[in-house]
């Protein structure tokens, strides 16, 4: 056997591992044919796309595929980011053998020669690759918080000293299923009683949300922000806001090709929780898909996340476990 880098004259053959996989039902992700697989997976070149394949009689009989990443947030670096593993795959027939451990072993190489210093499973990779949520008529979500808990793929990575350093669970509701508050506009009206007003936020306000994001410790929330009230169209963005300052925020509303209702997450300062404003972002969320002609929603949150509570109040279900895996890695 042999570990070698990719080429692209590699893809029917990796293609044709992706999509046994995906149809035994051994990955989340969706079968592809060859164009998409390829830009999936290798059309981002910026990202510092590493693959490595296993050969034998000139066949391939397995791959790994990682990218690292080249946008970074406030306090971000090359050496300080892991480099990210996407997916590896080897068939039957060719497991336990060694090929798995070998193609892994010069992923982690790759990325430890070029300074990093960790290998993560997490959403943050930059390749984002849609799975198919079970049991509904192909409805997908965006993107795999982490390693699938049912794949054999998670035995694995825990086997070749991968931590879990988080767990996931991705939710899913039909929106014709939404089970609104009954008293949502009590709760409105109770928050602008205190001075704190919800729904669609006027980006012309320019309204402060650095202390949000200061308290709540998230770059990512305040990239967000600072896109989205800049653009020139810039999508709906659900806030409560006090005193000139965004104090929760939902969004921005976004409708996809699939009538998936997308939005990048739900935050409230920490010094304004315990007054319902989660409770009515979240649901004025809900009531912007529906106007937008969404179907479905899909979200991924901590296992032990208490919002979950919140989520399942509107009719959401958990439809997956995920780990986010990391591994020391060192040159």
């Amino acid at each position: 056997m042999v570990v070698r880098s990719y080429c692209t004259s590699d893809i029917p053959a990796l293609t044709a591992i992706w999509n046994r996989a995906a149809k035994a039902g051994e990955t989340v992700y969706r079968p592809l044919d060859e164009v998409a697989l390829s830009a999936k997976l290798f059309s981002q070149s910026e990202n510092g796309t590493r693959c490595f394949v296993a050969e034998k009689g000139g066949k391939v009989i397995g791959f790994v595929h990682g990218v690292a990443q080249n946008r970074f947030l406030p306090g971000e670096t090359h050496e300080n980011t892991p480099g990210f593993l996407t997916a590896a795959l080897v068939p039957p027939d060719y497991r336990r053998l060694g090929v798995g451990t070998a193609l892994l072993t010069a992923l982690e190489q790759s990325f430890a020669a070029e300074g990093k210093r960790r290998i993560s499973v997490s959403e943050r990779n930059p390749v984002q690759l849609a799975w198919v949520v079970p049991g509904t008529p192909g409805h997908e979500h965006n993107k795999a918080p982490g390693v699938d808990e049912d794949c054999e793929g998670y035995k694995f990575l825990l086997a070749k000293g991968y931590q879990i350093t988080d767990r996931e669970v991705a939710m899913y509701m039909p929106l014709d299923q939404y089970m609104p508050d009954t008293r949502l506009e009590d709760r409105r009206s109770a928050l602008r009683a205190m001075g704190i007003e919800t729904g669609r936020y006027d980006v012309t306000l320019r309204y402060d949300f650095d202390r949000m994001c200061d308290r709540v410790g998230s770059e990512y929330w305040r990239s967000v922000l600072q896109e989205e009230t800049v653009a020139s169209s810039p999508r709906p963005i659900l806030a409560a806001t006090h005193g000139g300052h965004i104090v929760g925020f939902t969004g921005p509303v976004d409708l996809e090709s699939s009538g998936r209702g997308w939005f990048s997450g739900i935050c409230t300062d920490p010094e304004y929780e315990k007054r319902g404003i989660a409770t009515v972002l979240f649901n004025l969320l809900m009531k912007e898909f529906i106007a937008e002609g969404a179907i479905y929603s899909t979200l991924f949150t901590g296992s032990e996340n208490r919002a979950q509570n919140l989520y399942v109040r509107t009719g959401f279900r958990i439809v997956r476990r995920f780990s986010v895996m990391t591994k020391a890695i060192t040159p």
